[in-house]
């Protein structure tokens, strides 16, 4: 049997608009790293990853958006 007591429901703080701006900036930043870093490969190379140079932008876009926050911070 759960009591309400067994539940632990503490809410996470919002960030503050200042952690959102330097999030918001450093993702910008390693998106365009990432996509220079892919242009910088000749076709045959992007051929062997499976990539098109026209979906670059989106495969960056993608897996930016699939990192949690502390996950992208570590990879500064």
């Amino acid at each position: 049997m759960t009591y309400c007591t067994d539940i632990n429901l503490q809410a996470k703080p919002a960030p503050s608009l200042f952690a959102w701006i330097v999030d918001f900036f450093h993702k910008r930043e390693k998106r365009r790293q990432a996509v220079d870093d892919l242009y910088r490969l000749d076709d045959r190379e992007l051929r062997d990853i499976g990539i098109r140079r026209r979906d670059i932008a989106a495969i960056v876009d993608r897996e930016i958006g699939k990192l949690r926050l502390d996950e992208f911070r570590s990879r500064l």
